[in-house]
């Protein structure tokens, strides 16, 4: 079963994207607000599939150094940024 988490600092839109993941199939879903709580977390590989790092602009860490944190315990997790904002890479 695939295991999805989802990280943004706004509680409105984890809840939001939880309930339309898990309405179309999804059934493990799991959403934090706080970038450090998910590394305090995430102790092994292969514990999500896939990472949906909402916010790239979040108070404590920003997504990309989340991911960086993250990409150090799981070499093969897989995330899909996502922001309002413009970022020109």
């Amino acid at each position: 079963m695939k295991k999805i988490l989802i990280i943004d600092d706004e509680p409105d839109i984890t809840f939001v994207l939880k309930k339309v993941l898990q309405e179309n199939g999804f059934a493990f879903v799991d959403t934090f607000n706080d970038p450090l709580d998910v590394i305090s977390i995430y102790k092994q590989q292969g514990m999500y599939n896939l990472l949906l790092i909402i916010d790239i602009v979040m108070p404590k860490m920003d997504g990309f150094e989340l991911y960086g944190k993250i990409k150090k315990i799981d070499d093969v997790v897989h995330a899909c940024f996502i922001t309002a904002f413009d970022i020109y890479i």
